[in-house]
């Protein structure tokens, strides 16, 4: 193992003990047993699972029908589930390095360091937009938060901005990326992470809140826990994502008290969805048609 896997790996366990402990120093006097008994539809969790799962494989199809459609629909998914579900294990977004093993063994390091980049700016577009796009619809008031997704959609359009000047007075670049297929993977990106919304919508209503308030509920919930989850911390952002559900329903008006709870099932709902998926992708990859190109491209990551 490279040192520099090392490095992250012994300061990703730090971050997270250090997560870990302030999350149970700050919150350790709440009653934890409010989860347990609490009124959950377990039939709705499971739905709130299927549609995490089902934004994944829509994710991954920015790769087939989008950038790249020399990548099968298998190996589209265990590019992006497998790296999810390894961030879900691993800090400081280690998932996202192990990317590069599945994609097919004749693809330069170039051409898959470009296939990564992409769709992670695609992300984070994604993620802004839609965050942004909340704010007047959830009635989220916090002046601290939508002060920084002002200052992120600004600067998202911007850097947008730029990229689009940038390529258009580089033929090269503006044949590769002013393209269908880059409009395509766009348009599927966005589509996976509004079905990521709509899984939280069912995971706040299986804890017992209304539907229409739900709605106004998942919408905070999405523009901060995703803005929290930008920081490459603890595995799965454990700690970062429960303090980024107790601040978005802050500003709606709920209480730490039903917003710990709600934001552990969300999260649990998460580790239901993508550990599972990660596993069995992994399986297949290992022991498939790629399962020795796999195990020496990974060898040589780590």
């Amino acid at each position: 193992m490279v040192t520099k896997i090392k490095f992250k790996l012994l300061l990703g366990i730090i971050i997270t003990l250090l997560v870990v402990y302030y999350s149970f120093k700050t919150l350790g006097g709440l009653d934890l047993n409010t989860v347990f008994n609490s009124r959950i539809n377990w039939f709705l969790v499971f739905g709130s699972v299927v549609l995490n799962i089902y934004s994944n494989y829509i994710r991954s199809l920015g790769y087939t029908l989008g950038i790249d459609p020399n990548i099968n629909r298998l190996s589209a998914l265990q590019i992006v589930g497998i790296g999810h579900a390894a961030n879900m294990i691993l800090p400081l977004h280690i998932g996202d390095g192990l990317r590069f093993a599945f994609f097919p063994d004749d693809y330069t390091a170039l051409r898959r360091t470009k296939l990564l980049v992409i769709p992670a700016i695609a992300d984070s577009i994604a993620i802004i937009v839609i965050s942004l796009l909340a704010v007047p619809f959830s009635g989220f008031k916090d002046t601290k938060i939508l002060t920084i997704l002002w200052i992120l959609f600004f600067s998202c359009i911007v850097l947008i901005v730029l990229l689009l000047i940038v390529i258009y007075f580089v033929p090269r670049l503006r044949s590769y990326y002013l393209t269908i297929g880059m409009l395509k993977m766009m348009l599927w990106v966005l589509l996976s992470y509004i079905l990521l919304l709509f899984s939280m919508w069912m995971g706040l209503i299986a804890f017992g809140f209304s539907w229409v308030t739900s709605l106004r509920m998942s919408l905070a919930v999405f523009a901060t826990t995703n803005l929290v989850g930008f920081i490459p911390a603890s595995p799965g952002s454990v700690g970062l994502f429960e303090y980024g559900v107790i601040i978005g329903l802050a500003g709606l008006g709920i209480q730490q008290s039903a917003a710990l709870p709600a934001g552990l099932l969300l999260h649990f709902t998460q580790y239901a969805a993508l550990l599972p998926l990660g596993i069995v992708l992994s399986i297949l990859a290992f022991y498939g048609k790629y399962g020795k190109v796999i195990k020496r491209k990974l060898h040589q990551k780590m």
